[in-house]
């Protein structure tokens, strides 16, 4: 990890950084005293670390200036000839300004210490960033994303994949790594997450910022959901395509009654992951070994897997005569759930380089007052599953 240090007053901080840098194996740092040679240095070479003291002069023999620092990050973020540390840190012996330089700072996801007397602290922070520089450095091809941290959070935990909890700086969400080696002997670096708590708001949230962190080439979002009686069976894996928010639309009064006019916006399914898991679909690839994994109370039939609409809502649903206005609004709707939405619409307006999205959710129960727990754990095996085989035999990134 190559760093830089901007500190007028080594002896103060500066010489105290440059002790535990090196103590935690980065002895990769240099140190200029100033703004001006700074902007030369990080103009001439790319940094993966930046620590500077927030009062700094901005030349050589001048006086220190209390917003010095804030200036020089002004300045790197609007200079297109500056190649851009991956991470900050910024290190203030002043309580004044340490508050005031709070919201900046946090703001654009970067570290604020008041004070070096910690060492053991800036000790963690500093190893903690070293895990960031490493974790940027190294591209995840595949995010698998949850809505519950327990039951389906825990079902892709279970996957046969040696998983390393990993922490990103300034986030608190979960976090864990692994690698998998598909059938064609490639491999596949994956980070998985679950989202804060339910719904679309969450879901586009998280998906947004796992675009922006990791830039993986595809999210895959597993779970459960409820199924449209008599289309699908308990375990069945569907596959969203497309997917809208069902609570999109107008609601009107006509001849002095309310009535909803729906008006949502679909997102569909990339073509080519369309043909892949038409193919498991048409052939049962995988449900055999599936349906035979779960040693605990299964329904009596193998799960299937079904292509098609999927309907998004902010309501957990037990109500028949709900589910039949979003099926009204498209008959063939296999589904309903809480988030695909979100976060199919969010990677899709995440950019040019947008990744593709998997929705690939089972049935746990029918949206219906006999609605229960009994299944959902099953539910999230079936559909954990199902993304692993997937990505292990039929994907190619």
């Amino acid at each position: 990890m190559k760093t830089l240090i901007v500190d007028d007053q080594y002896e103060d901080k500066a010489k105290i950084i440059a002790s535990i840098l090196t103590s935690i194996g980065e002895p990769d740092f240099d140190l200029v005293v100033d703004a001006k040679n700074a902007i030369k240095s990080m103009t001439l070479e790319k940094y993966d670390l930046l620590i500077l003291d927030l009062q700094i002069p901005e030349v050589l023999g001048e006086d220190a200036k209390n917003d010095g620092g804030t200036q020089l990050l002004k300045f790197i973020e609007l200079n297109e000839s500056i190649k851009k540390p991956t991470v900050v840190l910024g290190i203030t012996s002043h309580k004044d300004a340490y508050e005031s330089c709070s919201d900046f700072f946090k703001k654009r996801g970067w570290s604020l210490i008041l004070g070096v007397d910690d060492q053991e602290h800036i000790s963690s922070v500093l190893k903690t960033m070293k895990v960031h520089v490493t974790t940027l450095e190294k591209k995840y091809d595949v995010v698998f994303l949850t809505a519950l941290p327990h039951t389906e959070y825990e079902a892709v935990l279970d996957l046969p994949l040696d998983w390393k909890e990993h922490q990103e700086v300034n986030d608190d969400s979960i976090y864990h790594t692994s690698e998998i080696t598909t059938s064609s002997g490639s491999s596949l670096n994956v980070i998985a997450t679950t989202l804060p708590h339910m719904g679309i708001a969450a879901a586009s949230s998280t998906t947004a910022s796992l675009c922006v962190k990791f830039k993986p080439s595809l999210i895959i979002m597993t779970g459960i959901c409820a199924g449209i009686f008599d289309r699908v069976n308990l375990g069945d894996i569907l596959v969203a395509d497309p997917t809208w928010d069902w609570g999109s639309g107008k609601l009107t009064i006509e001849n002095g009654a309310a009535k909803f006019l729906s008006q949502p916006t679909q997102m569909t399914l990339d073509p080519a992951l369309r043909r892949k898991i038409q193919r498991i679909a048409t052939s049962n690839l995988y449900m055999n070994e599936i349906y035979a994994g779960w040693n605990k109370t299964r329904p009596p039939h193998n799960p299937k897997v079904h292509i098609g609409p999927m309907a998004t809502g902010a309501v957990v649903l037990e109500d028949p005569m709900t589910v039949d206005l979003i099926k009204a609004q498209n008959r063939a709707t296999n589904g309903i759930e809480m988030e695909a939405f979100g976060v199919m619409a969010a990677a899709y307006y995440s950019g040019p380089n947008r990744p593709k999205v998997l929705i690939a959710k089972s049935v746990c129960d029918f949206a219906n007052p006999e609605k229960n727990d009994t299944w959902q754990r099953y539910a999230a095996y079936t559909s954990a599953q199902f993304a692993y085989n997937f990505l292990k035999n039929d994907i190619i990134i």
